[in-house]
């Protein structure tokens, strides 16, 4: 739980940092991770006060990966908007080792979604509990950009394409450009300008199979909450 907590400040400072960096303008980013028994999603917000006076507040929305079912929200009332720059909230979640896609939205008093110019930074967040229980995502790899190399997810799944930190690890160097498909188990973090960036702990090789119906959110919900 201490190594929990850990992560949750060590998140929450850079994103902080993060943002001294950036203009004001709306946008988010967001990063998460687990205990045992819950799931922690941390946002920043680059507010353009006191723009926007219909942003009352924020809703995050969930599903289950690799499928890509209709997303469920997790709070059940509105996360206030806040002159603060960070928001956390932490959902409890069983710890079944399944991959789930957390999203911030911004909303109005009537929970209808708001759209800014730049808004998002991204706006989504991974996590598997307990850690590395399931891939984090699955997939390809192609150098879109100089030194960028990315995961590019199997076709009909909804798993990110995150590139890696810090350069692609030298035994999957051969890999990249080819056909060869890996499960990739690590942590996902979004809100860079280059999208959402990969720490790997370890992969395999993989597959790419059409993913199956999942269980819906509505009844995870309903059993967990």
């Amino acid at each position: 739980m201490r190594r929990t907590f850990a992560l949750v400040i060590a998140a929450a400072a850079f994103l902080l940092l993060a943002s001294g960096t950036r203009p004001a303008r709306a946008s988010i980013s967001a990063y998460s991770t687990c205990s045992p028994d819950s799931s922690y999603v941390i946002w920043n917000t680059y507010d353009p006060e006191p723009a926007n006076p219909e942003w009352v507040g924020f809703d995050v929305l969930r599903r289950v990966m690799p499928g890509c079912d209709e997303y469920v929200r997790a709070n059940d009332e509105i996360i206030p908007r806040q002159a603060e720059a960070g928001y956390m909230s932490s959902f409890g979640e069983p710890s079944d080792g399944t991959t789930r896609e957390y999203r911030v939205i911004a909303v109005d008093a009537n929970r209808q979604r708001l759209f800014f110019p730049g808004f998002c930074g991204p706006c989504e967040a991974y996590v598997t509990c307990p850690p590395n229980g399931s891939p984090i995502t699955v997939g390809t790899l192609q150098e879109l950009a100089l030194g960028f190399v990315y995961v590019i997810p199997c076709p009909g799944s909804c798993y990110p394409a995150p590139y890696f930190t810090d350069g692609v690890p030298p035994e999957l160097a051969p890999y990249v450009g080819t056909s060869a498909t890996f499960s990739f188990f690590g942590q996902v973090a979004c809100g860079g300008v280059e999208g959402c960036f990969f720490t790997p702990d370890h992969w395999t090789s993989g597959t790419c199979v059409t993913p199956a119906a999942t269980q819906s959110w509505g009844r995870l919900k309903t059993i967990y909450r």
